[in-house]
């Protein structure tokens, strides 16, 4: 397969991806007792709005899963596993597609599968990075890092 084929269906993941990692937090968040506000990928006004979910045009790259209430007191465990919520649901992703392709092996899946793990692997180790994202908001990372490094454990 062609450097360029491979890129392009990267490409065609990224979203799908982002999607399941915001629903991952939210799986999470119910589990825990926490009710679904929304989620949104991208930012400011949305162009597609469907129930809770939401799509902008401005940082199509970004996703933001919010609870309601959107301040719930949280133990510090509980707060871990919001935060891992998503990272989870792409490892589970890309396990489920590894599993699949040795099972079900044909062409669609030797094509397909592969750039799907490596988008799903790329999404756990990004979301781990401590960083602000270009929205302001902290990286599931630096979240994280905030939560168990710093004595004052704002997450926000």
């Amino acid at each position: 397969m062609g450097l360029l084929w491979f890129n392009l269906i990267m490409l065609a993941f990224y979203l799908p991806s982002l999607i399941l990692h915001e629903y991952g937090h939210a799986l999470v968040g119910r589990l825990i007792g926490l009710r679904l506000k929304s989620v949104s990928i991208g930012k400011g006004k949305p162009f597609l709005r469907i129930g809770h979910f939401s799509v902008a045009k401005k940082q199509i790259w970004e996703g933001l899963y919010q609870p309601y209430p959107p301040t719930v007191p949280l133990r510090r465990g509980q707060r871990a596993a919001l935060l891992l919520g998503g990272i989870f649901a792409n490892f589970i992703a890309g396990l489920f597609v590894a599993g699949l392709s040795q099972v079900f092996p044909s062409p669609v899946m030797h094509l397909l599968a592969p750039p799907f793990i490596q988008i799903s692997i790329i999404f756990i180790l990004f979301n781990l990075i401590p960083i602000r994202l270009t929205s302001g908001f902290p990286s599931d990372g630096l979240q994280l890092k905030r939560l168990f490094f710093n004595k004052n454990s704002r997450t926000d």
